[in-house]
């Protein structure tokens, strides 16, 4: 809770909150491609010089905070649809293998179920190329890398992909 500042109106601001990370992650065919077995769990390489791209940090600037994932905007759910909760800030930096933005939480319903330990990070986004290469990252195989990667929504859920590290 110390790192949380409480303005006049209740709205809370976390400086610097994690919101993704370097590594390699689980993720359905059909979340990758079409041609690809839409229930086969493949691992996929999410590498620092993609998510330090001056075009992908600027993408992650201003953009909503929402509960659970929705892709937001024209051609998806509507933004006063789905319910915006809050904004990242201005500030995203990648420090290290990690994604970093300030984080605004407006909804008070958001707010109480934070508290009750509904804390993950999840970021949506587009990928424009999940190039098939096979490699290690540390000590964990991938399938897939991702490039080109541009912010859509911060989603706070109950378990996300990054770990309990990337969270509120």
């Amino acid at each position: 809770m110390s790192e949380r500042l409480v303005d006049l109106n209740g709205y809370i601001t976390i400086k610097k909150n994690p919101i993704s990370k370097v590594g390699v992650f689980p993720y359905l065919g059909k979340n990758i491609d079409a041609s690809l077995d839409p229930n086969k769990i493949y691992f996929v390489y999410r590498p620092a010089e993609e998510l330090s791209k001056p075009e992908t940090l600027e993408s992650f600037k201003n953009i909503p905070i929402i509960e659970d994932h929705t892709m937001l905007g024209t051609g998806q759910t509507p933004a006063e649809r789905k319910g915006i909760d809050g904004s990242t800030g201005g500030e995203v930096i990648l420090e290290g293998d990690v994604l970093y933005a300030d984080l605004h939480i407006y909804s008070d319903t958001l707010k109480r179920k934070i508290d009750a330990d509904k804390k993950d990070i999840s970021i949506g986004y587009r990928v424009a190329n999940w190039e098939k290469s096979n490699g290690t990252f540390g000590d964990q195989p991938y399938d897939y890398i991702q490039r080109g990667i541009l912010a859509n929504h911060v989603a706070i859920v109950q378990e996300g992909r990054a770990g309990k590290e990337v969270a509120v």
